[in-house]
């Protein structure tokens, strides 16, 4: 049960995040009137959170290589594999949103 919960809260801050970005996004763009500069964050901040992506194909990578040699037997339901992956865009989005944040302060 505990796991669970602690699987729900995480839920619940990737959603909080991935909206947060997007209203902020929004608002941004209103106020920077989609300028040339607002456009070079947006890219910067989109490659540090692609970054993301390469990450989880190495590790997906190294999971199937150390399958191959070892006997591991590694059982996951769908609904679970659906959690994993809206934790990763929760995270990716976070990493946007915090790259975003940087960079226009710092910009």
């Amino acid at each position: 049960m505990n796991e669970q919960i602690i699987i729900l809260i995480f839920l619940l801050v990737a959603a909080g995040i991935t909206l947060f970005l997007y209203l902020w996004k929004a608002k941004k763009e209103i106020e920077y009137k989609k300028d040339e500069r607002w456009q070079l964050l947006q890219n910067k901040a989109n490659n540090a959170a692609n970054s993301s992506n390469s990450i989880l194909i190495v590790l997906v990578a190294i999971g199937s290589v150390v399958s191959l040699f070892y006997d591991i037997q590694l059982t996951i339901t769908f609904d679970r594999a659906l959690i994993y992956v809206m934790l990763f865009i929760g995270l990716r989005n976070g990493i946007e949103l915090f790259a975003l944040r940087y960079l226009d302060k710092r910009m």
